[in-house]
């Protein structure tokens, strides 16, 4: 019996889009009651979140997507992050901060934003969160974005602008980081110097303690899709497999002249 082939479209709200905003999750959000998110005791944290205020540090960032989002009628949000801890269950960071960023109306913005905001569920570090968010932004719109921003911690700044983006080959001058302090930035950019260090010396962070963070935040294994997804990356996949140390010197789709539009 001959079987039938159906053609993935482009989301009609996505047409147009070429812009990718993204906001990487850090922690899962497993209340009833999604108005709740700013009390710390629904989210499963790891020990150094343990503070008070650390929700609304989250929420933060969700706003600040939202409203770049609003700004732009060309761009798309992508909240990124995987079921990172078991005692969540089988709940995303980035479906969390859907849930939470609806359950708060998109923050008082246009609620049409809600049409181009999707999640990105198996990220499990920040490299991850950057790669796998324009991963995504392919999958939904079969095109690369033509500018990047970020919505994080000002501490990891240096660590996407210039670790991350050097790793995936993506131009610096189409890129923006928009940082916020952390309750704890002195104890985090301590642990973040260590964190550049290793990335500085591991670009796509599959040795040593960068690998086995990934596999403990995989706890239902599960992996990531991108690889048969997006197969136009297929030789960049085939370098992050060999688990070199040194960057990929081919070429990107987003490399200049090589843009897909």
């Amino acid at each position: 019996m001959r079987r039938s082939v159906v053609e993935r479209k482009t989301p009609a709200q996505v047409d147009g889009v070429d812009e990718l905003v993204v906001v990487p999750g850090h922690a899962v959000y497993y209340g009833n009651n999604f108005l709740e998110a700013k009390d710390e005791s629904n989210w499963a944290l790891e020990p150094h979140q343990l503070l008070e205020g650390e929700a609304k540090a989250f929420m933060e960032h969700m706003e600040r997507g939202v409203r770049e989002l609003a700004k732009n009628p060309r761009a798309m949000l992508v909240f990124s992050g995987g079921k990172t801890r078991r005692e969540a269950g089988a709940i995303s960071e980035a479906s969390s901060y859907w849930q939470v960023s609806r359950a708060f109306d998109w923050f008082g913005v246009d609620a049409g934003v809600e049409l181009r905001s999707f999640t990105e569920e198996h990220a499990r570090d920040s490299f991850e969160n950057l790669l796998f968010s324009v991963c995504r932004f392919f999958e939904l719109t079969r095109k690369f974005p033509s500018k990047i921003t970020v919505v994080g911690f000002e501490s990891k700044r240096d660590r996407f602008q210039k670790l991350h983006l050097r790793a995936i080959g993506y131009p610096e001058s189409n890129f923006t980081y928009i940082g916020t302090k952390a309750l704890n930035e002195k104890e985090m950019e301590a642990g973040e110097v260590k964190v550049r260090e290793a990335f500085a010396r591991d670009p796509f962070g599959c040795r040593g303690a960068l690998a086995a963070k990934r596999l403990d935040r995989d706890p239902f294994n599960e992996g990531a899709p991108y690889s048969s997804q997006v197969k136009i990356l297929s030789a960049f996949w085939l370098h992050i497999d060999t688990c070199s140390q040194r960057l990929y010197n081919g070429y990107f789709p987003w490399s200049p002249g090589m843009m897909i539009k």
